[in-house]
């Protein structure tokens, strides 16, 4: 997660450069089975049998941090991201992370299969609850080249192709999505309950499978926006949660 900013005085030319090395980290056995459950029963409180994607997040992360291991493990990381971009000149980041709660199903295969960067710098992804073993389980696709030199410009074009991309029919996004992985693109990232996976959403293009049976449940806390999106990020989650 290693970058370098280079500041011109517009936002049009500051630029993000992004190590090779950067690449997900996983956490074993960070948040014990039964705060797992615990958070199952209240996602089934607040939703019933309607799955969505909800910004009610952050009462989630809200128990999540009773415990000390997470809790010292998101320090620890948020430390390391604050002073990472601090010795490279990005020291005005918003400390305030964003929650996304993700139920997939079938009621939400319109997210499926949609590659995209994060506005962020640093994700967590704290799996809640795996949909069954198979091709349509919702695993995490992660590519394998980051982009390595970011301008606001070309952050806003590319979300504008992964817009269009977006709209593309099912079959198409899923076709794409395996023909990558049989070329090595990208891998297949399998996930468990419990445990806890960090990564540089800005600088790692990623997606999810669809899910067909079941209902697969992840909490993603996003962290440190570098302001790259001339506030498209922010309309995007008002249309999609609003």
């Amino acid at each position: 997660m290693d970058t370098l900013t280079d500041v011109r005085g517009h936002s049009e030319t500051r630029r993000i450069r992004i190590d090779k090395s950067v690449a997900l980290k996983s956490f074993d056995d960070v948040v014990p089975l039964d705060t797992i459950s615990e958070i199952n029963e209240l996602i089934d409180q607040l939703f019933g049998n309607t799955p969505q994607r909800s910004l009610s997040g952050e009462k989630i992360a809200e128990i999540l941090r009773r415990g000390q291991a997470f809790r010292e493990l998101e320090r620890s990381i948020c430390a390391s991201a604050r002073a990472m971009a601090a010795k490279n000149g990005q020291t005005n980041l918003p400390e305030e992370p964003h929650h996304v709660l993700r139920c997939a199903s079938t009621s939400t295969l319109a997210e499926s299969h949609c590659r995209h960067y994060d506005s962020h710098l640093l994700t967590l992804l704290i799996p809640l609850q795996i949909a069954p073993e198979g091709v349509h389980n919702g695993d995490l696709v992660m590519y394998c080249k980051p982009r390595l030199s970011v301008t606001t410009v070309s952050n806003v074009i590319c979300k504008m192709r992964h817009g269009f991309l977006h709209s593309l029919p099912l079959s198409l996004r899923s076709w794409h999505t395996l023909h990558d992985l049989r070329v090595g693109n990208c891998k297949r990232i399998p996930v468990k309950p419990g445990s806890v996976y960090e990564f540089n959403g800005f600088a790692l293009q990623h997606a999810n499978f669809d899910v067909q049976n079941g209902q697969r449940r992840t909490l993603l806390i996003h962290y440190y926006d570098p302001g790259h999106s001339l506030g498209l990020s922010s309309v995007l989650r008002s249309a999609r949660f609003g």
